[in-house]
């Protein structure tokens, strides 16, 4: 499937589902889509802030299963998947750090180095971490990789 194929499929996959998630109180963190012609696979990572099991994950493919039935929107065979992102979920989007405010990260910079603290706030593209009890400014768009840091 071309990118620009895969990215419109994607934004309609996400405008049919994401009022039934709504719906059911669950935040679409991440879909992907792979495959081909003959069998796609669609993943979704989904959460809500108290988290969510394995059990609403199966429920909600369901629903969502039925959606995607009623609707069609892909062409051939396809495979879902409904999942919880994990306790160490990638952050990509403002609104993803806006969510991990008050919650441990491990950031990755673009210039290089690796920062692991807790996120204060998240202002006009600005993340302030606290690293090692002192605040520290990244700019979202130095970060070139981020995630939830669990610490066992």
């Amino acid at each position: 499937m071309s990118a620009s194929r895969s990215q419109s499929l994607e934004v309609k996959l996400e405008n049919l589902l994401e009022p039934t998630l709504g719906e059911k109180g669950v935040e679409l963190v991440e879909l992907n889509i792979s495959g081909n012609a003959r069998r796609y696979v669609l993943r979704l990572f989904v959460d809500r802030p108290e988290g969510i099991s394995i059990g609403e994950c199966a429920q909600l493919s369901r629903h969502l299963a039925d959606v995607l039935d009623t609707h069609d929107p892909i062409t051939g065979e396809y495979v879902l998947e409904v999942s919880s992102p994990g306790l160490t979920r990638p952050l990509k989007s403002t609104r993803d750090f806006e969510r991990a405010i008050g919650k441990a990260v491990r950031l990755i910079t673009r210039s290089g180095p690796v920062h692991t603290g807790k996120i204060e706030a998240v202002d006009d593209g600005e993340l302030t971490v606290e690293v090692d009890g002192e605040p520290l400014k990244v700019a979202v768009s130095d970060v070139s990789k981020a995630n939830l840091h669990f610490e066992i």
